[in-house]
């Protein structure tokens, strides 16, 4: 992973590990707006350490951290 996939995962990892979208695609997760792009948590998605749920077709979809989460 990349420094600021790590971040990331360390942001969400201290917001209890999940977070929703809000309408403007930021992750909003322990009452605090995602200081990460959008790509990276599709990086970090294709890598299998988080994963999208929820409604997908809605901009309210959510993330985890996986099992595998480093």
């Amino acid at each position: 992973m990349t420094p600021a996939q790590k971040e990331a995962v360390k942001w969400l990892r201290e917001r209890n590990g999940d977070g929703l979208f809000d309408k403007c695609g930021v992750v909003v997760a322990g009452g605090e707006r995602a200081p990460v792009m959008r790509s990276t948590w599709n990086a970090l998605r294709d890598l299998g350490v988080v994963e999208f749920y929820g409604p997908a077709h809605k901009p309210r979809a959510r993330l985890r951290l996986t099992g595998g989460s480093a």
